[in-house]
């Protein structure tokens, strides 16, 4: 076996499989990083509701409701905007490590393609 090559075949083969297990830990991290959003608590929003209504003035139903709706759509809109950014970031990790992964591939077609030139 010709050394140089030998050693080269090696080093790639032991960097192809640290790439492969550390592009794979980028995706797990990732799905298991995997963003739910809950609900509002119904025990918040009575409490919200209970200030609404609990104000000097005397509000109607419909006043409640509409302050009700405003911030059910000002927590959902912070919500969103939470999820869209989490999935962006999500989405450049699982990339990185999809990346890695061919990277690894790449490596392990290469040293197969030095391995008949090992071999005397």
């Amino acid at each position: 076996m010709n050394e140089p090559l030998g050693l080269l075949l090696v080093v790639i083969f032991i960097v192809s499989i640290v790439l492969l297990l550390i592009g794979a830990t980028y995706i797990i991290m990732v799905e298991r990083g995997f963003i739910y959003v809950d609900p509002p608590d119904l025990r918040e929003m009575l409490l919200a509701e209970e200030k609404f209504r609990g104000r000097e003035e005397r509000t109607s139903d419909e006043e409640v409701g509409e302050d009700l709706k405003e911030l059910l759509t000002g927590s959902f809109d912070i919500v969103y905007r939470w999820y869209f950014t989490a999935n962006e970031k999500a989405a450049r990790e699982r990339t990185r490590g999809l990346h890695l992964i061919l990277l690894a591939l790449i490596m392990i077609v290469l040293g197969y393609s030095i391995l008949p030139f090992t071999v005397e």
